[in-house]
């Protein structure tokens, strides 16, 4: 009589009442049974033991699992966990690395259940598939620090005293490294100038600043939609990409970073706005020197991020000068240049500086530094812009102001 059966059970139970009778060779009953001498002593001993349920299957877990979890090591991922309630389960795991080196770590997917179990781990949403289209500018991927830096601001609350919390947050693409949180008293060109000012004496200049189609950092209604901020920074030597407007995953990573902003900070405040900053500079330091990033290798933007090699001098006021084939012209408190007796509208945020004109056979082209702003009109004397822009020429800058003569 094979165990196989749908009644194993009932065939053990029958066995060993079998095996109590009087005169019973055990070893023949067995062989009855189809069943080895030993396997019959073991469920004879589990039946005095435990009745009739002891002749049910055990379960097949080894005693010592050299695979089984310390109960220290699972109070400590929830421990870690409940402080960094927003972190995934390879922050986590990282995190207690670094608090326990000493100790053999569990493996990501053990984290991942131990806060499944706990009920700790959020289940993530579906999202649909996105086409990406093309970038206004020059849409790069950051591949060392100071490369690109993002921009943007973000606003959710007003405090209790009605501010409105709307901060400015400057960012290192390549290293995650959060270079700026910081609450405006406005959000105008002068305050964002301000705080760039800041942040360009700490950590140098980046090559590309990334931002979108709002201002005060781009305006639908001048030449490239460019503003005084957007041309300070083209005048510093700082390339311009700007995401396409309504698409703000252009700018995802950023955007991402915002998220966790809003759902870890915004019920997390009461008081003023300078409480507000106060946690904001709190959050950035901890996002900075413990969060791990997967795109880092689990380390943190403050072991990837260093300083820019070019350093900014607020001190000397910089004129582009253009090379030799080139004409200068100053933009005057109008927004105007003078070009052959005639005024020519370049536009307010160019108050100040000098734009290049170059001439070649039948063709006029308006250049700012080493980006060409389009190909004049010499019927109209507007600008028509020009699609090949960024094109490089190397100009020079000069820490002298040149105002060309009329005639020249």
């Amino acid at each position: 009589m094979p165990w196989k059966e749908n009644n194993t059970v009932d065939l053990r139970y029958q066995f060993v009442l079998d095996s109590f009778q009087k005169g019973v060779n055990f070893t023949q009953l067995c062989a009855q049974y189809g069943i080895s001498t030993k396997c019959g002593y073991k469920w004879k001993e589990r039946f005095l033991k435990e009745g009739r349920e002891g002749l049910l299957d055990k379960k097949k877990t080894p005693k010592n699992s050299p695979a089984k979890i310390a109960e220290e090591t699972i109070l400590e991922i929830i421990k870690i966990k409940n402080n960094k309630k927003f972190w995934g389960a390879k922050k986590i795991l990282e995190l207690y690395k670094i608090k326990f080196p000493d100790r053999r770590p569990p493996n990501r997917s053990t984290v991942e259940r131990i806060l499944k179990k706990a009920g700790l781990l959020e289940k993530k949403k579906n999202r649909r598939p996105s086409n990406s289209g093309q970038r206004i500018s020059m849409p790069e991927k950051a591949t060392h620090p100071n490369h690109i830096w993002t921009v943007d601001f973000k606003g959710w609350w007003y405090t209790p005293d009605r501010e409105k919390v709307n901060p400015l947050t400057v960012r290192d693409d390549f290293s995650k490294y959060i270079l700026s949180i910081k609450t405006l008293s406005k959000g105008d060109i002068p305050s964002v100038k301000a705080e760039f000012i800041r942040l360009f004496k700490i950590y140098g200049l980046p090559e590309i600043i990334r931002s979108d189609n709002g201002p005060p950092f781009a305006s639908m209604q001048s030449l490239w939609g460019l503003t005084k901020l957007s041309v300070w920074w083209l005048s510093l030597g700082i390339k311009l990409d700007r995401i396409q407007p309504g698409k703000p995953y252009q700018n995802g990573a950023h955007e991402r970073m915002h998220r966790d902003m809003a759902r870890e900070l915004q019920h997390e405040i009461v008081g003023n706005i300078t409480l507000f900053q106060k946690l904001f500079d709190k959050w950035r330091i901890e996002f900075n020197r413990e969060r791990p990033h997967e795109a880092l290798n689990m380390k943190t933007p403050e072991q990837i991020y260093v300083k820019s090699k070019m350093l900014f001098d607020h001190n000397a006021e910089l004129l582009i000068a253009y090379p030799f084939g080139f004409k200068q012209r100053h933009v005057n408190d109008r927004g105007y240049i003078n070009y052959n007796g005639n005024l020519i509208m370049i536009g307010n945020p160019f108050n100040g500086f000098n734009v290049g004109i170059k001439k070649e056979f039948d063709s006029v082209s308006i250049w700012f530094g080493n980006n060409k702003l389009g190909n004049l009109d010499q019927n109209l004397f507007l600008i028509n812009p020009d699609s090949n822009s960024y094109k490089v020429h190397k100009p020079r800058k000069v820490t002298k102001k040149y105002y060309p003569s009329p005639d020249a």
